[in-house]
Order: C-alpha cells, then structure tokens, then sequence
C-alpha cells in the first residue's frame, strides 16, 4: 500500500509571528540608543532588504546586523559592538518576542491530529535560523508530531531539491507520495514541484498566484480543508 506523507512549511502555513524579525530590528535599534518605527515604510523596506539575502543564506546574521547599524544614526554606528555581539543581542530580542507575537493558524492542530489519526506522517520543512524556527513551532502548535527541519540546520533552502530530498527521507516516503503545503509560490509550491512533489498553495490572504509558474494541484484558504483534499488523491 502506497505511504502518502505530508510536509508543511511553518510561517503563514501552520503559524505566524507578526513579523517577529522586523520587531526585533526596532528592539535593537532602541538598545543603540537610535530608535526606529519598525512599521514605517522606509524603514520596513531596509529591514526587508536585509532580511532577504539574509533568509535565503547569502548574508550571515552578523553581516546582516552591520549592515543595519550602518543604516542608522551615527551615535549607533559607533556603538563599538562586533557583529556577534550584535548577533546576540538580535537573537535575544527575537526570542524574547515569541511568546507575545506567534500563534497558530486557525485549525492547524485539529488538521495535523486529524493527519496522524488517519496514519498519514507529517513533517515540517522550514527556511530559517534555529532555534528560533523550532521555538516558534513549540510556541504554536506544541509537540510537534513528525520531523523538523530548518533550512540552517540541514544546510540546504528551499526551493533546492536537497531540502526537499531531505524531508522525503525524514518522512520515509517517496517523492511521488509526499504532499507539501506552502505560501509561499516559489519557494514552496514551484520547488515542490521541481522535486516531483505535489504543492498545495496555503491562500490564506487571497492572493494571486504568478502565471510564470507551475500551478499547485490544489490551493486550500484554510487548513480544515487539507485532509479532505489529501484523501481525495
């Protein structure tokens, strides 16, 4: 009998912290003695421009926080703090921010027990920097009932094969039987595919999926809908 599996990717999937990284620049900045308003435009989209190279492991996160230094005032970019020192600092900012900022999505849990009643493993393939990735999950859904992986921990992001190679092997399942729920177009759904997994496009924000793309099999807006779709297949 066929061994169907499921992976999940976490942030506006399974969960979701608010822009937890964004707030915890703006903790950072105060701590300079520079503060910032990390919702201001300007200052969200130099946050974003760091974050990015950041999450997709082109800038390390002490490279990432000189560079934001730079950004503010002078008093700040004297601070005389090495990057790893700033690393620590932005580190215990973020952790500090989970409890207040991560939940979970609507019906995530009632999905994954609904999963693994039914026999289906799960898992969860995840880019970011641990433990923060893994604390956020135990924030969100609790003991989690399957693998974790996070991007920095097995040393591969998606969209690469390698990452989903590596949660096919966790699930123990092949690539054909393997299902994976992802926001995210390319990352998740058009690497997914690439790999020879079935996407499901988690819409949760009614977007609009890219054209230029390889579509999802399916698209759910909720995830009470999951295990309908999976036992269709």
């Amino acid at each position: 009998m066929t061994q169907l599996a499921v992976g999940f990717d976490f942030d506006h999937t399974l969960g979701r912290d608010n822009h937890l990284e964004r707030r915890a620049f703006g903790v950072l900045a105060a701590q300079l003695g520079t503060p910032i308003d990390h919702e201001a435009e300007n200052e969200k989209l130099i946050i974003e421009r760091l974050l990015v190279p950041f999450r997709g492991a082109e800038l390390s996160m002490a490279g990432m926080l000189e560079k934001f230094v730079t950004t503010l005032p002078p008093r700040a970019a004297s601070c005389g703090l090495s990057g790893a020192e700033l690393e620590e600092r932005y580190r215990d900012a973020c952790f500090a921010l989970i409890d207040e900022h991560v939940e979970a999505f609507p019906g995530a849990r009632a999905c994954i027990d609904e999963l693994v009643s039914s026999g289906i493993p799960v898992g969860i393939l995840t880019n970011g920097w641990s433990p923060l990735q893994e604390r956020k999950i135990a924030r969100a859904l609790g003991a989690f009932p399957g693998p974790v992986l996070v991007s920095e921990t097995i040393g591969a992001y998606k969209p690469s094969a390698n990452a989903f190679a590596q949660l096919e092997r966790a699930l123990g399942c092949a690539a054909s039987d393997l299902w994976y729920v992802g926001d995210n177009p390319v990352n998740d759904i058009d690497g997914a595919h690439a790999y020879g997994v079935r996407a499901i496009w988690m819409d949760a924000y009614g977007g609009s999926y890219p054209t230029h793309l390889s579509p999802p099999v399916a698209t759910i807006t909720k995830l009470s809908d999951l295990p309908t779709v999976i036992r269709g297949s």
